[in-house]
């Protein structure tokens, strides 16, 4: 469940907004939300006029355009030594116990951040499951799309410390209790979207593979039909090439036969003229 959310600016950790639920109103969450918000906005770049300002932090807890979850346990620090050794004890509510079942022990929390658009929102939960940590980033998503909505980027950065409080606080603390109220079902909802995102994927792979199958199928039938094709042509050519052969054959006789005879009719003349005149001769 979310406790506790705040809107901050990345520059420099300034507290423009928050809202908490009911019954964790006297909790020490703000301090120990702007003492985080100090640490991890000490260990991070930022642009100004004269180029960008580096941190000298080795390791930039939560660099622009990133999501991050941190842990508060009460039995050690947080990412050894993050906090301050007030803020090591913040997850034992200063509160009245009943107001938690009773409970006597001290309980783990959670620190959802992300970055980006000039902003840091930040949201405390004690959900132990992973897939409400995916619920709480999803409020955290939704509640930097509206601020930012609400606050062009000019005014976000002139902003004194709690200076939206009053006028978005209420929306803030709306925000809060729709996600709380619908965490189960949205959690369900991951899990479901997933489900339908791996049976998209299938069933892109199977539409590709089928689309592949119908491809080849065209193609052996595109092969079938051009040697189908090429058969009747051979047959046409062959049809063809025989009566021509013969046609041919045919005007070689034409030819032929008649200068045949000519010739032998020739050649009789001849003889018998030579036979003639040697019979005239003797």
């Amino acid at each position: 469940m979310i406790l506790y959310a705040v809107i901050a600016r990345s520059k420099d950790g300034t507290v423009l907004v928050e809202s908490t639920i009911a019954g964790v109103e006297s909790t020490n969450f703000p301090q120990v939300t702007v003492e985080v918000l100090q640490r991890v906005v000490a260990t991070s770049n930022w642009n100004s006029a004269l180029g960008t300002i580096e941190s000298s932090a080795k390791v930039e807890l939560l660099p622009d355009g990133t999501k991050r979850t941190f842990v508060q346990r009460h039995d050690e620090g947080f990412l050894g030594g993050l906090l301050s050794g007030v803020a090591v004890q913040w997850g034992c509510l200063n509160g009245d116990a009943e107001a938690w079942n009773n409970r006597e022990d001290c309980l783990d929390y959670y620190f959802h951040m992300c970055r980006g658009h000039g902003i840091i929102c930040l949201c405390i939960s004690d959900d132990t499951d992973a897939r409400y940590h995916a619920v709480n980033f999803n409020f955290l998503d939704d509640a930097q799309s509206k601020f930012t909505s609400a606050y062009s980027p000019s005014k976000i950065a002139k902003a004194k410390a709690y200076e939206m409080d009053k006028q978005f606080s209420r929306e803030l603390g709306k925000l809060i209790h729709y996600y709380n109220e619908n965490r189960n079902k949205f959690a369900r909802h991951d899990k479901v979207d997933i489900l339908l995102d791996k049976v998209d994927d299938l069933r892109e792979v199977l539409g590709r593979n089928i689309s592949m199958i119908l491809e080849r199928e065209r193609r052996l039938d595109d092969l079938i039909e051009q040697s189908e094709n090429m058969m009747m042509d051979t047959k046409v050519f062959r049809r063809r090439s025989t009566i021509l052969k013969n046609q041919s054959q045919r005007d070689y006789l034409k030819i032929f036969v008649p200068a045949f005879i000519i010739v032998v009719l020739i050649i009789w003349w001849v003889v018998s003229k030579f036979l003639s005149s040697r019979d005239s001769s003797q």
